[in-house]
């Protein structure tokens, strides 16, 4: 058996459950338990203390672990720019690009999470500094909407909840505007990449043949997606637009995404993190799907 974590609803965790509603787990021997978390700290924490095996988290996190004494190793990307992540105002703001965010009031969920690394980059690109305000997950629509902040840091789904409701508009796609930076990886303890490298290997194994099948088949993800999440249709269609369809097809990985991304880390503050190339293991890609 193995456990396997992330953040409930965000799309690159979809692929687990489907993994498991198509029996690829199961044909691949394999007994998977998924842990959600909320978010990719306690995920983290969760590895550190030996209660999850591979977990869905991001570079710049895995390498503050590391500096803090976690052996932990990325083996997997998951996807390879923040597809959905998007910079949003209220809909009648005169906010229009990443220009205009110079000086303005941004939120993000908390100080040191990946929207508050996004923020940082908006300012760099703005070339001014920006307020970022912690709002927390849940509270960053209804802190945008009632005037609190000038734009939010949005990720899946929330971002497609705002679009499509027609409160916000989008300012920056992070998805096109960025590098490919990582924002997802599939990562584990080193002493569980030794212990259990076989079911390790046979659960990317099954994410990844979950991810091909789900891009063959819009219409069953979108469903799936639905069911899965309780999202509208409107929403779960954007999820397998932006989402699902830019997930990684085989986990490979480049030094220079990885260095992309600890550059976001040094924006916030991260100071003495690991090289890039230390970071990730290639023992583990490309994976090699296998059929529904």
């Amino acid at each position: 058996m193995l456990r396997v974590g992330g953040t409930p609803n965000y799309g690159p965790v979809l692929p687990v459950h489907a993994a498991n509603a198509l029996g690829l787990f199961k044909k691949l021997g394999l007994t998977v338990e998924f842990t959600g978390f909320s978010g990719g700290s306690a995920a983290m924490e969760a590895v550190a203390a030996g209660e999850a095996d591979l977990i869905n988290y991001f570079p710049p996190g895995v390498a503050l672990a590391k500096q803090r004494g976690v052996a932990a190793t990325i083996i997997a990307a998951g996807t390879l720019t923040p597809r959905g992540w998007k910079i949003m105002a209220k809909k009648d703001s005169p906010l229009s690009s990443v220009k205009d965010l110079a000086r303005k009031k941004i939120g993000v969920s908390a100080n040191g999470s990946t929207t508050d690394f996004f923020a940082l980059w908006a300012g760099q690109q703005a070339g001014s500094m920006v307020s970022r305000i912690p709002l927390g997950g849940g509270g960053l629509i209804p802190g945008l909407l009632s005037g609190n902040v000038d734009a939010i840091v949005a990720y899946p789904p929330l971002s497609y909840q705002l679009e499509t409701s027609g409160d916000g508009k989008v300012v920056v796609d992070l998805g096109t505007a960025m590098q490919p930076n990582l924002p997802d990886v599939w990562m584990a303890a080193d002493k569980v990449l030794q212990s259990k490298k076989e079911p390790i290997q046979k659960a990317l194994v099954g994410i990844f043949s979950a991810v091909r099948y789900m891009k063959a088949n819009p219409e069953w993800t979108v469903k799936f997606i639905q069911e899965q999440s309780k999202f509208a249709p409107a929403v779960a269609q954007l999820e397998f637009d932006n989402t699902i369809k830019g997930l990684s097809d085989d986990g490979v990985i480049q030094e220079g995404w990885v260095e992309n991304s600890l550059a976001l880390g040094r924006l916030a503050g991260l100071q003495e993190l690991p090289s890039a190339k230390s970071m990730f293991s290639t023992e583990f890609f490309p994976v090699t799907p296998i059929e529904v």
